[in-house]
């Protein structure tokens, strides 16, 4: 599952879509890809992987309704960017986010997830969908640049001896 020439190639794919229409150039590319370690990426993306509910409530009172839903991709994940569309607070905060999901088969994912969090952490419920087609084709809004960073900051993570090292 976890294979740094499948995380490198997975990345560069996404990267690599982003030429021409959507606003990047091949030399924008190779320089925001410059310098990513996918050895310490691959340890940082295996540590934050997680298991992704459709839909999951979650309290903080004792003997809240917590819930998880179904697993939405029948593996675990880890959230390498979301993009907010629509959010409002009040009484609680609601918010819409597009989220892109790096799956352990190393395939890129992007869903769409409404939350509601009552009380600043009290109560929080989220439901998300997934949506079809490559991480472009979505309405997600993808800044490579902020995504590069961040892939850049997730390999320091490793090399900076913060997270554990896992036998891959």
């Amino acid at each position: 599952m976890y294979h740094a020439d499948s995380l490198e190639y997975a990345v560069r794919e996404l990267f690599q879509d982003g030429v021409g229409d959507h606003g990047y150039t091949e030399s924008e590319i190779k320089e925001l890809l410059k310098g990513i370690d996918y050895d310490c990426l691959l340890q940082a993306v295996r540590h934050n992987a997680q298991t992704v509910h459709a839909y999951t409530t979650q309290g903080t009172e004792p003997n809240a309704f917590n819930y998880r839903g179904a697993d939405l991709f029948g593996q675990r994940a880890t959230l390498l960017c979301d993009d907010f569309d629509q959010s409002w607070a009040g009484i609680a905060a609601t918010a819409r986010t597009y989220e892109l999901w790096l799956l352990e088969d190393m395939s890129l994912v992007v869903t769409a997830c409404v939350s509601l969090d009552c009380g600043d952490g009290e109560f929080s419920t989220e439901y998300r969908e997934i949506k079809e087609g490559n991480a472009w084709d979505t309405p997600m809004y993808l800044d490579l640049e902020e995504l590069a960073e961040k892939l850049l900051g997730m390999c320091c993570l490793c090399c900076e001896n913060e997270i554990p090292v896992y036998e891959l």
